[in-house]
């Protein structure tokens, strides 16, 4: 079993991938986002709006989010934090169905994470920061046909509904 993973890094190694000590250095980055782990309510919107985040595992994170209105899902998403290009953190988002877009970490603190794409039409970078109450806000903000706009969600944590 050790050979096997040894062996497997070797050859990723020398295809030009991601290196290990990357690959090391991405996952203890994304072990500093465990603060983003749990179930968010976005406040201020229907019930079942939010997002809920699996704590970092193997140098990820997984999520997914829904917007409800009306009654009824408006959007949806599902969401990675992972290496990216060169072993640092990249945000992986597919919106609605949409192909998955990806955005480079262009910062990182202890309560803030920065993650931009200057190619996409909208958003083009997403934020996320740690309040010191524990709530999280998400911001998403670019240009789109107009000076730079921006959308806030502030998000509450809440605990998984329990099937009915």
């Amino acid at each position: 079993m050790m050979k096997s993973a040894l062996l497997r890094s070797v050859v990723v190694m020398l295809l030009g991938g991601t290196s290990a000590s990357a690959q090391e250095s991405a996952a203890a980055s994304a072990e500093r986002l465990g603060w983003l782990a749990g179930c968010w309510a976005y406040d201020g919107a229907e019930e079942g709006s939010g997002e809920v985040w699996l704590a970092p595992a193997a140098g990820e994170l997984h999520g997914v989010g829904r917007s409800v209105e009306g009654g009824r899902v408006a959007s949806y998403e599902f969401m990675r934090i992972l290496a990216g290009e060169g072993g640092s953190l990249a945000f992986a988002v597919s919106a609605s169905g949409a192909p998955e877009r990806r955005f480079a970490l262009t910062s990182m603190t202890a309560t803030e994470v920065v993650f931009e794409d200057p190619t996409n039409d909208f958003p083009q970078r997403v934020i996320y920061r740690l309040a010191q109450d524990g709530d999280i806000s998400a911001r998403i903000e670019g240009a789109r046909d107009e000076p730079t706009r921006a959308l806030d969600f502030t998000m509450k944590r809440c605990r998984h509904p329990r099937p009915r």
